[in-house]
């Protein structure tokens, strides 16, 4: 999995692809698209217009989606 870190910064937050999401919450790379227009999840575009997702966010939901159900 390749991660993207913010020129010039090393404190900055990591941003995944779409396709690195996809894999993450195993969905296909267009529900992800489809859940960020959504606003389902957060996101921000580069200056080509692709969209990158805060790596620390959607792991953080992956691991509440991933928790056993409380009975």
């Amino acid at each position: 999995m390749r991660v993207q870190r913010t020129a010039g910064a090393s404190d900055a937050p990591t941003h995944l692809r779409t396709s690195e999401v996809a894999g993450l919450l195993q969905v296909s790379p267009k529900t992800v698209s489809r859940w960020a227009l959504e606003g389902k999840l957060p996101f921000l575009k580069t200056l080509g217009g692709h969209r990158r997702y805060p790596a620390n966010e959607i792991k953080a939901l992956r691991e509440r989606l991933t928790e056993p159900a409380q009975a």
